[in-house]
């Protein structure tokens, strides 16, 4: 596991959330992949134990599970299970999709890294929006997960640091971390949510099944698209 770490000395916050992310499609602008790359997000706020032995316990009900939850290649069986699990969660989603063939120009000239941190800067401002009212002094646990290939892994974790520091300020301190999602409960949920908007989105509403039963009634808010929602670019 590894975290990297802002300044401490903030104090006693009037609120804490815990914001695990993960990503969505390819940060690219190949037109032969998904048309969007996306961020969502699954937030817990305060202490949040209760979930994380939900998780576990269900890990634990199933066999052949041996590294955690991976939506993408979960039995239908243990799909079933771990989105019921996540229904009894007290848990928010959010996601933001970047339509990547209406990103602009000076965003394509940067490569595929700044399409990452572009929408990473994107949705992390946007929750930051939103947890905050403008008062109270918060504290934002900002979770991704970890990446396994060496030539990314240190760019993304740069980027992670920069887009926290950007948003961390006197009364909103933002905490990056990047873990291993086989090991995080968090991560897993958010997998999940992120999975299910994902076939909403592409599918235009037709493979939502997953989505409206268990994700969308703790949708935060509405998708973010920041772009546009490019529905005519929605690929089944």
């Amino acid at each position: 596991m590894t975290s990297v770490s802002c300044d401490d000395d903030f104090g006693v916050p009037d609120a804490e959330y815990w914001c695990f992310l993960d990503e969505s499609g390819t940060p690219d602008y190949d037109p032969d992949s998904k048309p969007y790359f996306a961020f969502g997000s699954a937030v817990f706020e305060g202490d949040h134990g209760d979930e994380y032995m939900k998780v576990l316990r269900a890990r634990a009900s199933r066999t052949g599970v041996q590294s955690g939850f991976h939506a993408s290649h979960d039995s239908n069986d243990t799909k079933q299970c771990f989105f019921e699990c996540i229904d009894g969660m007290d848990v928010k989603f959010n996601a933001t999709f970047m339509a990547k063939q209406r990103a602009y120009p000076y965003v394509k000239a940067r490569g595929n890294l700044w399409l990452y941190k572009w929408t990473l800067y994107t949705h992390t401002g946007a929750l930051v929006r939103q947890l905050w009212d403008g008062k109270s002094r918060i504290v934002v646990h900002l979770v991704v997960a970890k990446i396994n290939l060496s030539k990314r892994e240190k760019a993304v974790k740069d980027a992670v640091r920069d887009v926290c520091a950007q948003f961390d300020r006197e009364q909103v301190h933002v905490v990056p971390h990047i873990w291993d999602s086989n090991s995080s409960a968090g991560l897993q949920v958010v997998d999940y949510g992120l999975w299910a908007i994902q076939r909403h989105v592409l599918s235009g509403g037709i493979r939502s099944g997953h989505y409206n039963r268990f994700v969308q009634p703790k949708m935060a808010d509405d998708v973010w698209y920041p772009w546009g929602d490019g529905g005519n670019l929605r690929k089944s």
